[in-house]
């Protein structure tokens, strides 16, 4: 044990006092003689003695009561190698440094990065020369050094540098403990400098045991309050690609700061070219979204960048979005023109816009009457559209073949052959059509289609409009349609419905694919369905929810985390192309594909692109969100987090004034404070006192 403050401990002397003044008091019985002394017979000599003994004992208790106090004003502190070693023998000193990218923000005493080396400087200074140093940072790869000299850690420290890297806090942490653990050093001891920011601390997970044969000493740096707005969340709104060609990117944007942020720039990129620019204004803690049309081609990804202009902080004011498109689908129409060519198919026409614009459907047009059927396995969906009556072979066809994961739309004719349209929806117990309503081209509305409702796939997002608000619609009249029913056995969900309550859109699944069955066919005679703008977009989504293919996707890696792919199909050759440097990952085969795998530690934001014998994936890399937020932990709020790793562990705050800093790093390098022990110990002998005095009554004893 030492102490912090040796000078009081001449106040050692003030334990006499008791002592002094006991003997003081101590005064030579006067005999005087008395006329009797029947009455102190029964004062025995041993109750003179428990007397003196009595106040032996206070004196004692009151004595040392003074010596704890003395004790606990010189600041007595344990090493942490109590028990074991000699502090004058050699240290193992681990220090991680904190170099994400908030580190390169400026206080009153510079950028924090260097108030950070400045702070190793001091750990440094009051090192031993036979200590070894051991040298890590939180972000990005690992520096791999082993435990060094003095010197030789002064040099390396001038190499460290923030790096817009993942953070591997917890993993350098233990790395570091472990290695100083193995040093044949028997004193140990953990530094970690950094400016608290909580996101840095988020990843601490608490570990089975606590590492408690260590003394660790945090020290924080910095003090800024520095404007940042960052991207909460990017997401894909739709998944398929519209009947216009392009899908939307939804950005989420968020003031980290506490100062709002006016005049701010949000830019979009495709491929390196400036698609559009908007300007907006942010109060601290609020967000904002931006909705972005995204024209895409007949590529396999499409390459988008964000980019935040007239922020503080830049190192997240990009945001790189990989957009994976759908495999274009192949789709087979049969159709078959009307009768009467006042009323004409509005479907196709559709369907042919679409596939030209979207470049994402194949269309393919076909008779019912000279179409092969070893033909129909190319195709991920078949529409039936007017077809007046279904061969029975191309119905069995058909129902196999949707069983088999394909879609199918049928949208009957007004003089069809019901009981044919019957044996097509019996094969796949899908209800029947059980009775005709209205006339064909009458004009005259026998019903009207009731509002559409949001919860089935076809419907979710068509409408823009507040989450909790009615989709409001001018609804088509009916003229003229088939009743459907539906039977207690069928799993039919409708997707839109009539004001009476009839079914007026049915899907039903049959084993892995699904059939979509209309009351009403395409053209204008059935109703004014077809002339409204809700026909085009509700049969677009109708088939591409049909064809069942991959919606658009962001391909996204976050950093901070190994990247792991999965490729469906088998491959013994892949390689990770980052910043025009060429990778070999760790491949594994398994029953589900290629399993892929790369620990990542050095990348930062950027492109990714994966290349095989047989396909190439474009990844985007960013930073995770939380990084954005530049809310710093207080020295008791870092304290708990790393308590769930050390068991020892003390917080310093590093500043402008490095003597003080100083006499806190040589405390942290020898042990821990233990004054409070002492005060304890005062504080019990004092009620100890008390009791004696008060209960303690020797002249009872017999």
């Amino acid at each position: 044990m030492s102490f912090l403050n040796p000078f009081f401990l001449f106040a050692l002397l003030t334990v006499a006092v008791p002592l002094l003044i006991y003997l003081l008091n101590i005064r030579k019985p006067q005999k005087i003689r008395f006329s009797t002394l029947t009455f102190f017979d029964s004062l025995k000599s041993t109750s003179l003695k428990r007397i003196r003994i009595k106040r032996w004992l206070l004196l004692l208790i009151r004595s040392l009561a003074i010596l704890a106090l003395v004790l606990a004003a010189s600041r007595p502190f344990l090493p942490p190698e109590y028990g074991w070693a000699s502090n004058n023998q050699p240290k193992a000193i681990g220090i991680v440094i904190d170099n994400s990218p908030t580190m390169n923000r400026v206080d009153r005493n510079g950028p924090f990065i260097e108030q950070a080396k400045e702070a190793v400087r001091n750990i440094l200074a009051i090192a031993g020369n036979d200590d070894r140093i051991l040298i890590d940072i939180t972000n990005g790869s690992s520096l791999n050094v082993p435990l060094i000299s003095k010197r030789a850690a002064l040099n390396r420290l001038e190499d460290i540098t923030t790096v817009n890297a993942g953070n591997y806090l917890q993993d350098r942490l233990l790395t570091v403990n472990e290695r100083v653990q193995e040093a044949d050093e028997p004193n140990k001891i953990l530094y970690l400098i950094t400016d608290g920011q909580e996101s840095q601390f988020s990843t601490l997970e608490s570990e089975d045991a606590i590492f408690e044969n260590i003394n660790v000493q945090v020290l924080k740096v910095g003090e800024s309050d520095a404007l940042n707005i960052g991207y909460e969340s990017v997401d894909i709104e739709y998944g398929g690609i519209s009947q216009t060609g392009n899908l939307q990117l939804r950005a989420t944007l968020k003031n980290e700061g506490s100062q709002p942020a006016a005049n701010q720039f949000i830019n979009l990129y495709q491929d390196g070219e400036l698609i559009t620019q908007q300007t907006f204004d942010l109060e601290a803690g609020s967000n904002t979204e931006f909705l972005f049309d995204i024209p895409v081609s007949d590529r396999d990804s499409v390459r988008v960048e964000l980019l935040l202009e007239g922020d503080e902080l830049s190192f997240d004011n990009r945001y790189f979005a990989a957009i994976e498109l759908p495999e274009e689908k192949n789709i087979l129409v049969f159709n078959q023109q009307p009768e009467t060519e006042d009323f004409q198919s509005y479907l196709v026409p559709m369907l042919e816009i679409a596939s030209d614009e979207s470049g994402r459907m194949n269309i393919q047009f076909a008779n019912v009457n000279n179409f092969q059927l070893s033909e129909l396995s190319q195709y991920d969906a078949v529409v039936l559209d007017g077809i007046r009556r279904i061969p029975d072979y191309l119905s069995e066809a058909l129902i196999d073949h949707v069983q088999a994961g394909a879609g199918l739309l049928f949208m009957p004719a007004a003089n069809g052959d019901i009981n044919s349209y019957n044996r097509l929806l019996n094969f796949s117990n899908s209800g029947r059509y059980s009775n005709v309503i209205g006339s064909y081209g009458s004009f005259e509305p026998v019903d009207r289609m009731a509002e559409p409702t949001e919860g089935h796939p076809i419907m979710d997002q068509m409408f823009e409009k507040p989450e909790d608000e009615e989709i409001r619609l001018n609804v088509p009249e009916i003229f003229f349609y088939y009743e459907i029913q539906t039977g207690n056995q069928s799993s039919g969900i409708s997707i839109l419905q009539t004001r009476t309550g009839n079914p007026l859109l049915v899907e039903n699944r049959v084993g892995s694919g699904k059939i979509v069955y209309s009351a009403v066919g395409s053209d204008p005679g059935w109703s004014n369905f077809p002339v409204k703008p809700f026909f085009a977009p509700l049969f677009y989504r109708t088939v591409d929810y049909l064809v069942q293919g991959k919606e658009a996707t962001l391909q996204v890696h976050e950093l901070g985390a190994p990247f792991r792919a999965t490729l469906t199909t088998n491959t013994e050759s892949v390689q990770l192309e980052k910043n025009g440097e060429t990778i070999l990952p760790e491949i594994q085969q398994t029953f589900q594909g290629t399993q892929i795998s790369y620990l990542a530690e050095e990348w930062q934001p950027g492109w990714l692109r994966l290349q095989t014998d047989a396909e190439t994936k474009l990844y985007s890399v960013n930073q995770n969100a939380i990084e954005s937020n530049l809310s710093s932990l207080t020295e008791d709020m870092i304290s708990e987090k790393m308590g769930t790793l050390f068991n020892s562990v003390s917080v310093v705050r590093a500043g402008s004034d490095n003597s003080g800093l100083e006499n806190e790093l040589e405390l942290a390098s020898f042990g821990r404070e233990i004054w409070y022990w002492f005060v304890l110990i005062a504080i019990i002998l004092l009620l100890l006192e008390l009791l004696v005095s008060r209960y303690y009554k020797a002249e009872t004893i017999e």
